[in-house]
């Protein structure tokens, strides 16, 4: 599935909302969030080079995860309002997670395939961009060495909760990174 222009801009501004300008640490360990097993926090990762990545969905019975979309935050947005550059980054892609393809009842009328049979799974390993060099057009580079990141995961899930939001629900987590480290962990 692509990412449609007004796709990107809501999945961004959900980023924007709750992404702190400065990192905290997760204090949550409430395991039906979704969660970034790998990289872990602090994995040193050089331009260009290809990282692993596992990203496991809150999908459980009564929880159904749609797709999930992967950014790489070099400059945390502070707020919601317009402005012309509020946030900064690289996006990897939206991706698929397979869960529930079963049928729904009158217990769970809510139930049902939320992706039974993914077609854009998250691949295993990511690659690290390159931000020295120009991605193209009237776009520019810069170098960066010990540049702490975030990874960071927006996940689209709904449940079967009787106040369950209208559409779906999001959550965010995310991990720090450093990218072009100079010097070992």
């Amino acid at each position: 599935m692509k990412l449609s222009l007004f796709s990107a801009l809501a999945t961004t501004l959900t980023l924007a909302a709750a992404l702190p300008a400065v990192p905290v640490p997760r204090t949550d360990t409430d395991p039906t969030h979704g969660y970034i097993s790998q990289p872990t926090p602090g994995t040193h990762i050089a331009p260009g080079a290809a990282f692993d990545f596992n990203y496991m969905p809150s999908a459980d019975y009564c929880r159904s995860t749609y797709a999930f979309s992967v950014w790489l935050v070099t400059d945390a947005p502070t707020s919601l309002a317009p402005v012309d550059a509020f946030m900064s980054g690289h996006f990897f892609g939206r991706f698929d997670y397979p869960n529930y393809p079963g049928k729904c009842s009158s217990v769970l009328p809510l139930c049902g395939g939320a992706v039974p049979y993914p077609k854009n799974p998250p691949p295993p390993q990511l690659t690290m961009p390159d931000f020295s060099k120009s991605p193209g057009g009237f776009g520019s580079s810069r170098s960066a060495s010990d540049q702490t990141m975030q990874l960071a995961v927006i996940e689209e899930w709904s449940g079967c909760a009787i106040d369950a939001p209208l559409g779906v629900s999001m959550s965010l987590t995310y991990v720090p990174v450093i990218y072009n480290a100079t010097t070992s962990s």
